[in-house]
């Protein structure tokens, strides 16, 4: 098979950027994830917009529009986790995997890291102070732009919850 000149240059741009991928994480990540991946093409995840849908009904925050954002992290150990930005709430969300359903669609409800900026954001390092759940300012506003940058975006409209549907599971 002979490949036209220009069939080289493609392909040696779509190498080139594939591995760019992995060297443009933030710093946040950086030392730690090996790349980004997809989060609603992933197995652990799937159908997102449903997920987030249903934060918002348990938050009683579905009478007005939200805007989400959702990246995902992938490391060399082959774990994956996704970070989920709320941009109305300035709230980020862990978000990881789960290969049931149920507990898919009720992930974002049950997160173990919810970082308020401005409520479990520092200014510096030091002020961490030993803390396991605080974050540098720096670090949420690097995930939220990497997110904007690499993400999946998510504009969620006003919507009803169905009578069956309105007791809270909490």
């Amino acid at each position: 098979m002979k490949i036209a000149p220009w069939g080289f240059l493609l392909c040696a741009l779509l190498g080139w950027s594939s591995t760019q991928a992995n060297h443009d994480l933030p710093d946040a990540v950086a030392g730690n994830a090996s790349g980004r991946f997809r989060v609603s093409a992933d197995p652990g995840y799937l159908d997102p917009r449903a997920t987030i849908k249903y934060l918002l009904a348990i938050e009683r925050a579905n009478r007005e529009r939200n805007r989400f954002c959702v990246v995902g992290y992938k490391f060399p150990s082959g774990n994956e986790l996704a970070w989920v930005v709320w941009e109305e709430e300035r709230l980020m969300m862990l978000w990881d995997p789960s290969l049931y359903a149920d507990t898919r669609l009720k992930a974002l409800t049950m997160a173990r890291r919810n970082l308020k900026l401005g409520r479990d954001t520092v200014a510096t390092e030091n002020d961490i102070n030993g803390s396991t759940y605080i974050v540098t300012v720096d670090w949420w506003i690097s995930i939220a732009d990497d997110c904007r940058k690499h993400g999946e975006q998510y504009e969620i409209e006003p919507f009803r919850i169905a009578p069956s549907k309105t007791s809270d599971p909490r």
